[in-house]
């Protein structure tokens, strides 16, 4: 299993180990955040290569900023939306025949736990964040369940090692 440090918010330090390629991908926790490039921004820096993007995040803001920055293509969706549970990203997933998961939603991952191994049964890779120690060993846990090997844990320069990303792929 590789480690990794992730050295800032831009996409390309982010989520290197994250393929997308000739995906349909979700992007549950697209905000914008500390990135000022839009380019390095992860619905956007996904498209490079994936088929399709949908963006969800909570910020109304972001998401109204996406979708002027996206006018005219059909290779992006975007939702606002608070994830409190699994069901919301279940119908996303089947709707979008989604292939590659991420998640960034600063702690409500904890809600990805409940997709079943059904649920999952189309994608081939994720990323999923965890904010704390009890979230990662959980993950650690469910990912394989879910039929996915681990091959890369990343932390954040310069803060706790509860701070991360899980990659995956089957």
């Amino acid at each position: 299993m590789n480690n990794y440090t992730i050295l800032s918010e831009n996409s390309s330090d982010h989520w290197p180990y994250f393929n997308v390629q000739n995906k349909n991908v979700i992007d549950i926790g697209c905000g914008i955040w500390y990135t000022e490039d839009m380019e390095e921004t992860s619905p956007i820096y996904f498209a490079k290569t994936a088929n399709f993007v949908v963006g969800v995040d909570s910020n109304i803001n972001d998401i109204s900023r996406y979708e002027r920055y996206t006018e005219g293509s059909n290779n992006f969706k975007f939702f606002t939306h608070n994830i409190t549970d699994a069901s919301y990203v279940k119908n996303l997933l089947q709707e979008y025949n989604i292939t590659a998961l991420k998640c960034d939603i600063e702690g409500h991952e904890i809600h990805l736990l409940n997709l079943t191994l059904e649920d999952m049964e189309n994608i081939t890779d994720i990323a999923i964040e965890f904010h704390t120690d009890e979230l990662k060993e959980q993950f650690m846990k469910k990912i394989p369940e879910w039929g996915f090997h681990i091959h890369c844990i990343a932390n954040f320069i310069n803060t706790p090692s509860n701070l991360g990303v899980i990659f995956a792929a089957k």
